[in-house]
């Protein structure tokens, strides 16, 4: 029998936003996406602070909430992104916020799974904790999406990119809320939707910019958005129905949906219509100050399930990643207890100009 796994602590760190209203009135964010997208604001973070250094300090806010639980050590380190993390290549970012945390005897590894690489890590942490290989794990993501080689207003279709960190803490020895299961599986034949046509490349730094529609624009011509969508949901919900199949558990058994924040167009079009839910369920009211934070959309969510008092003991919590590739992750989640955290996913400043 598999050693149950909970989640004893999650957290994040997120920085002052700017204005998309501000954003477009100079030029920098289109009105009709902004229209379509319906998010008003995305946190940026500074020059200060590395993308190395914003997950360990999300590591740390993780590591002190269950420090009841797994003191100030855990057996794995799994860090996400999706972008530059502050080398271009030779390096692992996970060492370092290993390392930044103080944690000794654990095996630090980075983990590419892009949008779904949080999710991804807590399905692969949770086969290690399962198997008796370790009693803790830790989970970090970490994104800054600025220029020369991204542009977080514009660089993709559907979806702006707020800068943030995340981490969470896993436990065999307790915790707010267990794991039931969780499920994942990879639809390769949508691959080239973030690749595109043109040839690989030989070497770091020959492509500068990186914006994800010239990819993206090139698929959807040859297949269509229609093929995409369907393949996309196709895949959603065959795992949504395996994960729900082991625990026996219906989409209307769960309190919360969380999902992965994107604009409003894309969230209708790819979780809201095929999952037959309104945006109240999930927390995209809240997702939309923050933008998509990269790896860290889910793991955010749930510490801003917790803060917010938003959920109750013996709740059932729906976690649905996704990224490209095209990779889901879904996990069930119970809640046991609801831990009095201070809030860390709410802290961060709006611009004058928006209001929540």
């Amino acid at each position: 029998m598999n050693i149950p796994v909970y989640i004893a602590s999650a957290a994040a760190w997120i920085p002052a936003a700017e204005s998309a209203a501000e954003a477009v009135a100079s030029g920098n964010y289109p009105a009709d996406d902004n229209a379509v997208n319906k998010i008003p604001c995305l946190p940026v973070a500074t020059d200060e602070i590395s993308v190395p250094d914003m997950g360990a300090i999300a590591g740390r806010r993780a590591l002190d909430r269950a420090a009841d639980m797994v003191g100030d050590q855990v057996d794995l380190i799994l860090h996400a992104s999706i972008y530059h993390q502050g080398r271009d290549h030779h390096w692992n970012s996970a060492p370092y916020i290993q390392r930044e945390l103080g944690v000794t005897d654990a095996l630090a590894l980075n983990v590419e799974g892009m949008s779904n690489g949080g999710m991804a890590a807590m399905d692969l942490a949770m086969a290690q904790l399962e198997a008796g290989r370790g009693t803790s794990a830790l989970i970090t993501t970490a994104d800054r999406f600025c220029p020369p080689g991204f542009d977080r207003w514009r660089g993709s279709y559907g979806i702006v990119f707020g800068d943030g960190a995340t981490a969470m803490v896993l436990s065999t020895t307790g915790g707010f809320a267990r794991i039931h299961a969780i499920e994942s599986t990879t639809d390769a034949s949508l691959e080239p939707l973030h690749r595109g046509t043109t040839a690989f490349t030989n070497a770091y730094g020959v492509v500068v910019d990186e914006n994800l529609r010239t990819p993206k624009k090139s698929y959807l011509e040859e297949v269509g958005s229609e093929s995409v969508l369907k393949r996309a949901e196709e895949t959603l919900m065959r795992v949504i129905s395996k994960v729900l199949g082991r625990t026996g558990h219906k989409l209307g058994d769960f309190a919360r949906i969380l999902l992965p924040n994107m604009g409003h167009g894309l969230m209708e079009a790819q979780f809201f219509k095929p999952l037959g839910i309104p945006a109240e369920r999930t927390l995209w009211n809240w997702g939309r100050y923050a933008g998509h934070l990269g790896a860290g959309d889910l793991t955010a969510a749930v510490a801003r399930l917790v803060e917010k008092k938003e959920v109750s003991q013996g709740d059932l919590v729906l976690l649905v990643g996704t990224g490209g590739g095209y990779s889901v992750t879904v996990a069930v989640l119970e809640i046991e207890s609801v831990p009095a955290w201070a809030e860390t996913t709410t802290d961060f400043d709006l611009p004058a100009d928006v209001t929540v």
